[in-house]
């Protein structure tokens, strides 16, 4: 490793966000570094809902087909509500899209992979994992023209011309950029859990469902050789819930999916349990001189609705638009772009983190008033003909993902 190299552009995480953004500048030619913190991909309990949007921009960048081709998957046309017996749909998305009707799960694990393959087929594109962050560069005026960081080779300093922070909920590069995240308010936090699948005989969950009765709500997500359960809780009530230990928890999964028989025996330890705490959070800007945040690190995003990863790839295909044409121009030029990529992308994720919020309030109501029927605005939208279609089209629709610029489109190696 070079004690000081230069690049167009530091992308800083390896998720969804900070990974397609690495991709479509290298692919229209730009030369872009990512520096990824962990040594892979395997993370354990992250989004991975495609939405029919991100679909159709991957059908765009001739990625889709080979992906859902290769990549182990699952597709789910609705979400739903299931309790006592009945399932109630909340969100029809088979007319959302002429091309990709559905929401793909796909596990990161697969997914970056899989696109850190493609974009290794551009010259421009480099990939450096366990690379950390441990400060910024910046000039006499204060500007970031680069970070510095550590890795197996021992330290480093990148120039660049752009450092753009697409490294999650926890970004080291906010506070080092000084920027303060400031909480919405969130209702729930999610325990999850993981059991082995039997391919033969459990159900075709996709994961697009809601598991609920007598005040607790569960989420099944269909993980390819496990099952990924979550345990919707009122936000801050884990510690209450840890003195009761693990029983009355796998005992409500055991109850409301009774096909995973003695797999739920394994649970026998609150320690077993990754607790998340769900956050919904906000930055004033996403930009100073230099930086620009994306993905979670500009706007946390709760898992409910699964859009996370989405409004992610959204923010990588806007900020790849914006900034193509300034990233070897005037710094005042660059500064100009990012600041539109911020006016384009927050109006969606402000809507999204409105409705969130609802959705939470709504949740954790129900799980407070111990009602074993779903809340009734949702027993109204799953028995109204024809609400569950457009409530689809309108979550679908916050989903925007702008078309790519015709360099990034060009025949590539």
């Amino acid at each position: 490793m070079n004690a000081e190299e230069r690049v167009d552009c530091a992308v800083v995480g390896g998720g969804p966000g900070g990974m397609m953004l690495a991709y479509l500048l290298a692919r229209a030619g730009a030369r872009v570094t990512l520096l990824e913190s962990h040594g892979d991909f395997n993370r354990r309990f992250r989004g991975d809902s495609l939405a029919p949007a991100v679909l159709d921009y991957l059908h765009t960048l001739g990625l889709a087909e080979e992906m859902l081709a290769e990549l182990p998957h699952t597709v789910a046309g609705t979400f739903s509500w299931q309790a006592g017996g009945r399932v109630y749909t909340l969100a029809d998305y088979r007319r959302a899209s002429r091309r990709h009707p559905y929401y793909a799960l796909i596990p990161q694990a697969r997914f970056l992979p899989f696109l850190a393959g493609k974009a290794s087929a551009y010259p421009g594109f480099e990939l450096r994992l366990r690379a950390r962050v441990s400060g910024l560069l910046r000039d006499g005026a204060g500007r970031v023209e680069g970070v510095c960081h550590t890795g197996e080779d021992g330290q480093g300093r990148l120039r660049a011309r752009l450092v753009v922070a697409a490294d999650g909920r926890n970004s080291r590069l906010r506070p080092l950029g000084g920027f303060t995240a400031r909480e919405l308010g969130a209702y729930l936090d999610v325990l999850w859990f993981a059991v082995p699948r039997d391919p033969v005989g459990d159900p075709p969950l996709s994961g697009l469902r809601l598991f609920s009765a007598s005040g607790t709500i569960l989420a099944v997500l269909n993980q390819e050789t496990h099952w990924q359960l979550g345990h919707l809780i009122p936000a801050g009530s884990f510690p209450r819930l840890r003195e009761r230990g693990a029983a009355p928890i796998a005992d409500a999964f055991a109850r409301q999916l009774p096909w995973l028989g003695g797999r739920l025996a394994a649970l026998t330890d609150v320690n077993q349990l990754t607790l998340l705490p769900v956050r919904i959070t906000a930055v004033d800007t996403w930009y100073r001189p230099g930086l620009l945040l994306i993905g979670d690190a500009a706007h946390v995003i709760s898992p409910v609705g699964g859009n996370g990863i989405n409004l992610a790839i959204a923010d990588a295909a806007e900020t790849a638009n914006r900034i193509l044409p300034h990233l070897r121009g005037a710094p005042a030029a660059l500064d100009a772009a990012c600041h539109e990529v911020e006016r384009a992308r927050r109006p969606a994720t402000d809507r999204e983190q409105r409705g969130q919020r609802r959705a939470e309030r709504g949740a954790r109501a129900y799980l407070e008033a111990g009602d074993a029927r779903p809340p009734l605005a949702l027993r109204l939208l799953g028995r109204v003909p024809g609400l569950a279609v457009l409530n689809g089209r309108r979550n679908a629709a916050l989903i925007r993902v702008p078309p790519p610029r015709p360099e990034i489109l060009l025949p590539g190696p």
